[in-house]
């Protein structure tokens, strides 16, 4: 009978264990996906540069200082872009949910985009963007 009981407790902890892991894993599933893919996606991104003045795109907002370093940055670099603003333009605001990304800056070519900033992303970006 005690070892009955015993394999009974033994089971019902190891399905509370179980569950409970799920439960941890289950939560951080999207943002480890997130951070397994990274900051760059590949893909048509065409519609976000064609018949623009350049051949990337910037998406952000006004108040945002990440958004703020990557214009600096992309001017001192000498790196032409689009700036669009997504807070003071309904254009670039709905150009920008095309893109099916929650964050800002969104640096985008015809075929890749970066989200956030970061300097040696941008460079290379801007560099298979010149052809």
């Amino acid at each position: 009978m005690k070892t009955k009981i015993k394999s009974a407790f033994i089971n019902i902890a190891l399905m509370a264990i179980t569950i409970a892991l799920a439960i941890v894993l289950g939560s951080q599933a999207p943002q480890l996906y997130k951070k397994w893919q990274g900051n760059s996606k590949s893909g048509d991104f065409a519609l976000h540069v064609v018949n623009q003045p350049y051949r990337l795109t910037l998406y952000g907002t006004s108040t945002c200082p990440h958004c703020a370093k990557a214009r600096e940055y992309l001017k001192a670099a000498g790196i032409s872009f689009n700036d669009r603003i997504v807070d003071k333009s309904n254009a670039a605001r709905d150009m920008f949910s095309k893109l099916n990304e929650n964050s800002v800056p969104v640096l985008v070519s015809k075929d890749r985009l970066i989200i956030g900033f970061n300097e040696n992303e941008y460079d290379e970006l801007a560099k298979v963007s010149r052809d």
